[in-house]
């Protein structure tokens, strides 16, 4: 039987009324995050390799920390093919079916702050079943560090806001770092320079973002679209703007826009896709027009190397998992400015509204 964690109250950061509130500090610093942690993951790994896992990746972690997990788990499966096999699992479901964490498995667990309680006890059932687990966090103490077998730290990623947006990146980071110490690349790998360029890039969209809060923010309900590699992508876009602006969000497959979604849409939607490739972008932009059609507002965020177009945002292209990152920023923005809008303070995940807070204290995590 699961250990659930029993309630609590919890204590948001305070100290900024009003912009630039900490989720603004956090989303800029992701470039120099990035550029951190793959020198100093790189460096870990060239004195104390990390083996391979001998059959299967076992990549786990909770909310954003999954989806860096997912995004992982992604490109993995495609530096691999089928010479190993590679699941992402929640720590919720690990525990509820433990079944892959057994011989030949290393698990790859992601926790930003070290001390998420299921994750916590998802890494004490795989201690006890003698599966290797290396950690991503950036805590330099916490529980989950004592459970690990290895540990990778994220750089200058450590969170002032509860909206969680550097610790993605730089967690990221990390796990590229580690799949290329594992299948070195055939191509020369970014430099560390490289690859926070590219995010300073993302970054660059923030006065485009601006200029999109007007047209979106009045918007009650929102629909994220993603599928394959830009699944983890919608999923953490999800989440940043509910808990950053406030706004009720599902996240859903290119597909299942088309085959059932369609119906519940009208003027009072928006739908946000995203795509890294060709045939993700071609679909997408079938679904959004389609969306269009029944009155919702649309934005397509763009990897793909596709031209530009209208409500078309780009971002740079590059190799799993970082399109990840460099496609989720400009929600992280977005998310940000709406709430300042609003008069919403985005580092507290509403936990400033006593009702929310209430509600949130019944249960830990």
């Amino acid at each position: 039987m699961v250990e659930f964690p029993g309630p609590q109250v919890p204590q948001p950061p305070v100290g900024r009324t009003r912009h630039p509130y900490f989720m603004h500090e956090m989303i800029r610093r992701q470039a120099v995050a990035a550029r951190a942690t793959r020198r100093s993951v790189r460096d870990l790994l060239a004195g104390e390799p990390i083996a391979a896992p001998e059959r299967r990746l076992l990549c786990v972690g909770l909310g954003t920390s999954f989806h860096a997990a997912l995004a992982t788990a992604d490109a993995a499966a495609r530096r691999w093919g089928d010479s190993k096999e590679v699941v992402a699992q929640t720590s919720f479901d690990l525990l509820e079916d433990p079944g892959r964490a057994g011989p030949g498995t290393t698990a790859l667990v992601f926790s930003a702050s070290g001390e998420t309680a299921l994750t916590i006890e998802a890494q004490r059932l795989l201690a006890a079943r003698g599966v290797p687990q290396v950690l991503i966090t950036t805590e330099p103490a916490s529980t989950s560090r004592g459970l690990a077998t290895r540990v990778l730290s994220a750089e200058y990623a450590q969170e002032a806001a509860w909206t969680h947006t550097v610790s993605f990146t730089a967690d990221l980071v990390a796990a590229w770092t580690l799949l290329e110490h594992w299948v070195p690349p055939s191509d020369d790998p970014l430099t560390e320079d490289a690859t926070a360029d590219l995010i300073t890039d993302a970054l660059a969209t923030e006065p485009a973002i601006v200029d999109l809060v007007d047209r979106f923010a009045p918007q009650e309900r929102v629909l994220l679209v993603g599928s394959g590699g830009a699944e983890a992508s919608a999923r953490e876009a999800a989440l940043k703007l509910r808990e950053g602006a406030g706004r009720f969000c599902a996240a859903v497959g290119v597909e299942e826009l088309l085959h059932g979604v369609l119906p519940s849409l009208n003027d009072s939607a928006a739908v946000f896709a995203i795509s890294g490739t060709p045939t993700q972008r071609t679909r997408a932009l079938t679904g959004l027009e389609a969306a269009r059609t029944l009155g919702a507002r649309t934005l397509l965020v763009d990897s793909s190397g596709g031209p530009e177009g209208p409500e078309i945002l780009r971002v740079p292209r590059t190799d799993p998992p970082i399109p990840a990152i460099l496609q989720v920023i400009p929600f992280q923005l977005l998310a940000y400015w709406i709430a300042t809008s609003e008069g919403r303070n985005p580092d507290v995940m509403g936990l400033d509204d006593p009702k929310v807070l209430e509600a949130r204290s019944t249960f830990g995590i």
